[in-house]
């Protein structure tokens, strides 16, 4: 009998095929359920379950939720051995978490297996690769969709092509969901309505700078970059694309006010020499597409950079000297394979948990209100901001829109974190995820953004709280 369309679903030694749609192959050795169901089976699919971040952020949402607990949730992806080494991983207890086998270029077993959950967390890169047909499945079925891409020209062609069909499907399709960009994008969400509740005003400008961010690379992360700079140097239009700070704003809104260009030294208002911060090509992105989503509450001339500060300007000189051959030298074929090769990680490889856990990143973001006023707010987190962080980041970020948001309470379409979920990730980022969001003070204080955004405090006390929110 033929599997196509089938929907592999493996439960310890068992095997569960759920018939997609219209399908009505019969095999009475196998059980069968039908996915076309008011409810779906998961809430989330972890698709890219056996990838180095796919292991980690099943690893969070096991320590987190478990198995068998209000959150229903499966691995998925094309390997099976290796799915069941992610499982076997988890400890004793995950031994009947659900694994999911298909082809990520199937379109007829990704319809079915988005028809079986609430939300797919994907962590297969490069997205412009191996990520356009979910998408489409998302957005034709109204399934949600989040993920780790950074790639801003897959973003772009992924709105301007599905953007009316996640619209009227229903799917709400979240990018950019770890340490790019959700630092910069909430960092920025909550300085504004701090900024109004105490001043009555929005933001005017807001630079963030980088004051520690230490990690490692993964493979993936080096394929994602490198497929999207070897795109641009072949491509002129994927070149404009990256040049574009409006780039990932909704149509008609791809164009505004001049931002500070992100790619030079320069000396912020606080006085630091800041270096070019590789992330920033995809956060001002992010946090403009944000702004522009919510109908401009910074102001249609609202200007945003970031970059890294490294403590002395001779320093951020030479960060910028190396970043700048390094791009060059990448966008070399025969170069960039003996970098492959010889100095950068493969895909599947990435930081040690030592070196995860001896991590940490922290942005201080400092803003200029409409009414003058100068407000501070510092993001940090405790693991290492690509892996350790950001495996946690899009783990609660999947939770939310499984568990939070109603569709009622947020339509189908492309959002960014910010736009679309600030009020309720920021909590569980707090008390899952290991970050912290604190207003800094003239004096040199951190005072939790509890008292300012939250009716309680106890998110940043570290005490349990229960997020509200419809399911």
């Amino acid at each position: 009998m033929s599997t196509a369309g089938f929907l592999h679903i493996y439960r310890r030694k068992k095997v569960v095929q759920a018939l997609s749609a219209g399908s009505a192959d019969c095999n009475s050795n196998k059980t069968e359920i039908s996915i076309v169901t008011k409810k779906p089976e998961f809430d989330i699919v972890l698709w890219g379950g056996s990838s180095f971040t796919g292991r980690l952020v099943a690893e969070h949402l096991y320590q987190k939720y478990g198995i068998d607990g209000g959150l229903r949730w499966a691995i998925g992806g094309r390997n099976k051995r290796k799915l069941e080494a992610t499982r076997a991983s988890l400890n004793p207890g995950a031994e009947n978490l659900p694994i999911i086998v298909g082809d990520a270029r199937d379109r007829q077993f990704l319809g079915s297996m988005v028809a079986s959950t609430k939300v797919v967390l994907s962590t297969v890169g490069p997205y412009a690769l191996y990520g356009k047909e979910l998408i489409e499945a998302c957005a034709v079925s109204g399934t949600d969709y989040c993920d780790l891409a950074g790639e801003i020209p897959f973003i772009q062609e992924m709105m301007d092509r599905h953007a009316l069909r996640a619209r009227a499907s229903g799917a709400r399709i979240l990018n950019c969901c770890g340490v790019d960009s959700l630092p910069s994008d909430l960092g920025v969400w909550c300085l504004n309505a701090i900024a109004r509740k105490q001043f009555g005003y929005g933001l005017a400008q807001v630079t963030n700078e980088v004051k520690s961010f230490k990690g490692g690379f993964s493979g993936g992360t080096v394929a994602s970059l490198g497929a999207m700079h070897n795109d641009a140097a072949r491509d002129d239009n994927v070149a404009d694309i990256l040049k574009n700070p409006y780039a990932i704003c909704p149509p008609g809104r791809r164009s505004g006010v001049a931002q500070p260009d992100i790619g030079i030294v320069r000396r912020s208002e606080s006085g630091a020499w800041l270096a070019p911060f590789f992330m920033a090509i995809v956060n001002t992105r992010v946090v403009n597409a944000t702004n522009a989503q919510l109908d401009y509450p910074y102001g249609t001339d609202f200007t945003y950079d970031e970059g890294w500060d490294l403590g002395s300007r001779p320093a951020a000189r030479f960060l910028a000297l190396v970043s700048r051959l390094f791009y060059r030298a990448y966008r070399s074929g025969p170069i960039r394979a003996l970098m492959n090769a010889v100095l950068l990680p493969k895909p599947g490889e990435g930081p040690s948990r030592k070196a995860r856990e001896k991590g940490n990143f922290e942005f201080q973001l400092i803003a200029r209100t409409r009414s003058g006023h100068r407000l501070m707010l510092v993001v940090s987190g405790d693991r290492d901001p690509g892996y350790g962080s950001s495996s946690r980041m899009i783990g609660e970020v999947a939770a939310c829109l499984a568990q939070d948001l109603s569709k009622r309470d947020l339509p189908g379409g492309f959002w960014t974190p910010g736009a679309a979920i600030a009020e309720k990730i920021i909590p569980r980022l707090i008390e899952n995820a290991g970050m912290k969001f604190a207003l800094l003070t003239e004096t040199g204080d951190r005072r939790p953004i509890g008292s300012e955004l939250f009716v309680s405090e106890a998110v940043n006390a570290g005490e349990s709280r229960k997020i509200e929110g419809s399911a």
